[in-house]
């Protein structure tokens, strides 16, 4: 299994939260280097032409944010039942969306889970099989709504 990429994401209370990333496997161990996709082995970038798209047909997706990973307290869910991930634009894109009301209605603040600022994520995609993959690791950071 390969280690779960690292992303970090900013949400902006009360805008719409559009962000995501696009899933492939090379046939040899890459890392993530200075935001660049490089070979784990040699540090050299990876050709687009190496990356092969995860298929995600027939996928499910979920993550939950919590202020720390071992919480009980589940800040926000998101899933491709609720609408909050988005696998439908194939060729391995994994796409988060939040509403501008659900921005608007996270709770900010520095004391979980009653309002938060910060909170860590890890998605998991659901494979038709039932099996399980870890694919991402998401830091979440939130700046608050000024224009109310």
């Amino acid at each position: 299994m390969t280690a779960p990429a690292r992303f970090c994401y900013t949400i902006y209370q009360g805008a719409t939260f559009r962000r995501g990333f696009r899933w492939c496997t090379a046939p040899y161990p890459t890392k993530v280097h200075c935001g660049k996709l490089v070979r784990a082995d040699t540090g050299a970038p990876v050709p687009d032409a190496d990356l092969v798209p995860v298929d995600l047909a027939s996928c499910k997706a979920r993550m939950q944010l919590r202020s720390e990973v071992l919480s009980a307290d589940v800040l926000l869910e998101l899933t491709t039942e609720n609408g909050r991930i988005d696998l439908s634009a194939g060729n391995g894109w994994i796409k988060f969306v939040l509403d501008a009301a659900t921005t608007s209605g996270i709770p900010y603040g520095d004391q979980p889970p009653e309002k938060w600022s910060q909170a860590i994520g890890q998605l998991e995609i659901v494979h038709p099989n039932d099996d399980v993959t870890r694919v991402a690791e998401i830091s979440w950071s939130v700046e608050p709504e000024g224009t109310r």
